[in-house]
């Protein structure tokens, strides 16, 4: 719909707009989120888990508010939407919680019926929204989901120390993770349209969308199915047969659609964009190359969640987007579609590296 309305640019534009909400959010998501899951699966009682969340969600909001008011601050001197995307970024947070809560429980029918909330939104936004309007609209239907916390029950008392202690230990990979990853792919776009032009941008934001169909599913097995059951296996002697069953769940599978993307690519990127999007399949293959190892890649990184080294999964998170942002700035006028998708490849190569070192370390 986005490139039906404005082409490749508002394609671009939305990508940089949804990572600045992605970046307020995922300081506390991709931390504290994902630590509540790993705690909620490892605590029995019901009412241990709902004092969780609710301690979850104050820590999440607290810890994000600063990133919130300094990106909205300087959003002010480029565009009011910026500043409106890092509020709405802080508010998503409160439903992304509850899924991390939600994925703890193993409760997945609540789980879908929130994904499908959100998805019904966002694309009620893309083709209803004035043009003028369109990424505001968007921006705020990200943040809408979150009245799902109404219907969450507030219980008394207060979080054990232990746990307490447990989810501040991932608060320094949320600001790693959540900043970093966004950022990053904020700068390497910024690279890539001032090398070329915002048209390709768009073209390689499309790349990444059609991959991140595969990503998204992978991503999701990995967390909905085994993350939880990671936390409650570790130490025991049940965590390696769960990790190689995760691996042979996810990799499998995703070589198999990649390559059939692969064959389709092209008229896929004319069907849902428009024939101006059109790139070598040198580049399409470097790219998806780096998308399936991103994916082996993750493997460990959640099995580190689930054993708590939250300092090996802050340092990982420098070969990953971040490395890829600094080879792709480094290549200045000389860079193309096709050396953009080397450099993702090489990035997540060095990332799986680093994460299967340290998981495999004692």
């Amino acid at each position: 719909m986005l490139a039906l309305r404005g082409g490749g640019e508002l394609v671009a534009l939305w990508a940089q707009l949804f990572s600045v909400i992605e970046m307020v959010s995922g300081v506390a998501l991709t931390g504290v989120g994902a630590g509540l899951s790993v705690l909620v699966a490892q605590t029995a009682p019901p009412e241990r888990q709902a004092m969780l969340l609710w301690r979850a969600l104050r820590l999440g909001l607290t810890v994000a508010l600063p990133v919130a008011l300094v990106v909205a601050a300087a959003g002010l001197f480029l565009s009011w939407t910026w500043a409106l995307a890092a509020f709405c970024g802080w508010i998503a947070i409160v439903h992304g919680t509850v899924n991390s809560y939600w994925l703890g429980q193993q409760r997945r029918d609540r789980m879908l019926w929130l994904a499908a909330a959100s998805a019904v939104l966002g694309v009620a936004a893309a083709v209803a929204a004035p043009r003028t309007l369109t990424l505001e609209l968007l921006a705020v239907s990200c943040a809408v989901p979150a009245l799902v916390v109404l219907f969450v029950a507030r219980p008394g008392g207060t979080v054990p120390r232990e746990h307490d202690r447990a989810l501040g230990r991932y608060l320094v990979p949320g600001l790693a993770v959540g900043i970093l990853s966004p950022a990053s792919m904020l700068v390497a776009r910024g690279f890539v349209a001032d090398a070329m032009s915002w048209h390709d941008a768009g073209v390689l934001q499309a790349l990444w969308r059609i991959s991140d169909w595969v990503g998204h599913l992978a991503a999701g097995v990995l967390s909905a199915l085994y993350l939880p059951r990671l936390a409650a296996a570790y130490p025991g002697a049940d965590f390696q047969r769960t990790l190689a069953a995760a691996l042979r769940a996810v990799l499998l599978p995703s070589v198999a659609l990649f390559v059939l993307l692969f064959a389709l690519h092209r008229p896929l990127l004319a069907l849902l964009y428009d024939a101006s999007f059109e790139v070598s399949t040198g580049a399409v293959a470097l790219l998806f190359a780096g998308s399936v190892v991103r994916i082996a890649a993750w493997v460990p990184l959640f099995a580190l969640y689930a054993m708590r080294r939250t300092r090996a999964i802050t340092f990982g998170e420098l070969l990953s987007l971040p490395l890829f942002a600094i080879l792709v700035g480094a290549a200045g006028d000389r860079l193309t579609l096709e050396l953009t998708a080397l450099f993702w490849l090489v990035a997540y190569l060095a990332y799986g590296a680093f994460n299967a070192w340290a998981m495999l370390r004692r």
